[in-house]
């Protein structure tokens, strides 16, 4: 595979890794000039057709996945009997790596982590995808932090008949859920299950569950409780232990109903490691209910006296209504009577309601200051969007009730719109400046943009800035660093050129000028006579490039060059060359070189013989005669 080209596109040029259904190799893409991994299915399992079928699976599941914390997907194809997947080129580690190299990490490293992969697994979630294979050697870990989840090989749609394919069980045993090992549903809560037991290993340095073969795990994963990770650990916060403990409980019901719902748990354990606060999952939402037995004995007897017992009721439900009609209208006749001498002795007295949504309460108490007509009192205030503060919102009784004077009108005033300070989130975790917005009732929008130094994933700035008093509601635009864009640029040829003149083009083009060595040549002096990197190869922006320039030829009379070999225990050194000569001794060379500039070309110019003495840092180091010539 190294050297072939995918698609015309993708040039592989090392192989970097493997699994059980596929090689990944690092490529180039020719068209984009940036570096991909490309996974290749294995070449063996190109005739079964179940094989292709997951591996087409992964390539469509992943391939609508778009977040920080997913490795992305770019590209997908087939070539003859190659099946392949283009994806994002992680420089980095596996956290299986990470913690076989270091042991358990600190919790706060374990904390960050475990909250980039929930992130991950969360947006995965929402679109219905569940990857069903979380385990450390399936995360990677870049070198700025940033955590990336990748293999989605075993992802799928989650649906209602979301199920173990075929009792063949996949992914690592150590990570299974106990359905899982069960070869029954899987669902969400099986990768909840699984980042438990991946927090569990990196706050402990191991998996809570290990046997001596698949199977004896698999059984400890259905029946054994863990060892709790602080007897193990103690320096694991209380916070901590209880998520991962209600993580990987054997009932699903018992774990987080989702990862959302864990990772603001994991959150909250930045600000209160060694407080409790995590509730227990639901046990059983619908209790078993004892039915009462019913006895069906003696039912023709039963039958008689039924029908016995309807007739009864029948005359005696007509003598009930009968009675009913005649007393409902003796009482509307004097009812009605009595309400129309009312009406008519209190006419003088009512007045039907003002209406005062929207009318400042102050003016109003002024206005409605009769006693004997309405009394206008305050029940409460209330935050409002709509009305401005001491606008009245709402009233009881409404407004056009008639009413009996005097009356009492209650009504709600506004206290304006809820106006909250805008919190510091430069610098954060664009997921915990999520959460901290939700937790002062502000909305959010999230910007993705390129960024230099500030690793991705990470909040550049905010609008509002900090501490600028909005509504409750009101949006803050988050713009988010994406990481360094890499941009590549075609290296130029610089053979030929002067030396100044291939300066000014590195500079142009967006290189970086190198070493420079001077060496004798036939070609004129200062001419650039060789170049690191050859021309027209795509590097990255920024490359340094080290130039080789002639030191013109030498000549039999007048002109001599020597080549100084500098110590190499010594980062830097002070060169310094001395002329010996009749006419007296003089300083021909001077000059500060990194031990890289080896060897030191120097040109001499002089007639008849000349004493050369050279000098490592004003040591004397070496001595040697050169006949210039008459």
């Amino acid at each position: 595979m190294i050297g072939n080209v995918l698609g015309n596109r993708y040039e592989i040029i090392e192989k970097i890794g493997g699994g059980g259904m596929a090689l990944v190799y690092k490529a180039r893409c020719k068209l984009l000039n940036r570096f991909v991994a490309i996974k290749v299915l294995r070449s063996e399992l190109t005739e079964d057709e179940e094989f292709i079928s997951r591996f087409s699976i992964e390539s469509q599941a992943a391939a609508s996945l778009s977040h920080p914390n997913i490795v992305s997907i770019y590209d997908v194809g087939q070539q003859d009997d190659i099946y392949y997947i283009v994806m994002e080129y992680i420089d980095g580690i596996t956290l299986k790596e990470l913690i076989t190299k270091n042991g358990a990490l600190s919790w706060k490293d374990a904390l960050n982590y475990s909250v980039q992969i929930c992130s991950g697994l969360e947006h995965a979630h929402k679109k219905h995808i569940v990857h069903r294979d979380i385990k450390p050697h399936n995360i990677m870990i870049t070198k700025d932090g940033m955590v990336k989840v990748t293999d989605f090989g075993i992802a799928r749609a989650a649906t209602s008949a979301t199920l173990t394919l075929g009792g063949n069980t996949i992914g690592s045993v150590h990570y299974f859920s106990p359905e899982q090992a069960r070869g029954g549903y899987t669902d969400e809560k099986s990768d909840i299950y699984s980042l438990g037991i991946v927090m569990y290993e990196m706050l402990t340095g191991r998996v809570p569950f290990d046997g001596e073969s698949p199977v004896a795990v698999a059984i400890k994963h259905i029946q054994s409780q863990p060892i709790p990770p602080s007897h193990l650990n103690k320096n694991i916060p209380i916070a901590l232990q209880s998520i991962i403990l209600k993580a990987i409980s054997k009932e699903q019901s018992r774990r987080y109903p989702s990862a959302t719902s864990m990772l603001k748990d994991l959150y909250k354990a930045f600000d209160h490691p060694n407080e409790d606060f995590i509730e227990e999952g639901n046990i059983d939402d619908s209790p078993t209910q004892k039915i009462p037995i019913i006895n069906i004995d003696g039912s023709e007897e039963m039958g008689k006296k039924k029908k016995k017992s309807k007739k009864e009721d029948k005359i005696a439900v007509i003598a009930a209504i009968i009675t009913s009609l005649f007393i409902i209208g003796a009482i509307s006749f004097v009812g009605y009577n009595m309400i129309q001498n009312y009406l008519v002795a209190n006419k003088n007295t009512q007045q039907s309601v003002p209406n005062l949504i929207g009318k400042d309460i102050s003016t109003i108490k002024s206005f409605y200051s009769d006693p004997e007509k309405f009394n206008i009192v305050e029940v409460q205030q209330v935050y409002s969007d709509e009305y401005a503060q001491g606008e009245i919102i709402s009233q009881e009784p409404i407004a056009d009730m008639i009413v009996k004077l005097p009356e009492t009108i209650k009504v709600t005033v506004s206290k304006g719109p809820r106006m909250i300070k805008v919190p510091e989130l430069t610098n954060k975790e664009y997921r915990q400046a999520e959460i901290e917005l939700e937790r002062n009732e502000l909305s959010y929008k999230v910007i993705y943009e390129f960024h230099d130094t500030i690793p991705e994933g990470i909040v550049i700035r905010h609008v509002p800035e900090a501490d600028v008093e909005v509504k409750a509601g009101d949006i803050v635009n988050l713009y988010v660093s994406n990481g360094r864009e890499v941009k590549m640029v075609k290296v130029p040829d610089f053979i030929g050129k002067s030396e100044d003149e291939v300066i000014k083009m590195i500079a142009q083009v967006g290189l970086v000028k190198g070493h420079i060595k001077t060496e004798i040549s036939t070609e004129p002096k200062n001419t650039v006579i060789g170049q690191s990197i050859p021309a027209n190869t795509e590097v990255e922006e920024k490359t340094a490039i080290d130039l080789v320039v002639s030191g013109g030829q030498l000549t039999d009379e007048r002109e001599r060059y020597i080549n100084i070999n500098l110590p190499q225990d010594k980062d830097t050194v002070k060169v310094k060359v001395v002329a010996n000569s009749n006419e007296g001794s003089k300083v021909v060379y001077q000059k500060t070189h990194d031990r890289d500039d080896s060897p030191v070309t120097v040109k001499l110019t002089g007639k008849g013989i000349i004493s050369i003495q050279v000098y490592f840092d004003n040591i004397l180091k070496a001595e040697d005669t050169i006949d210039f010539g008459e």
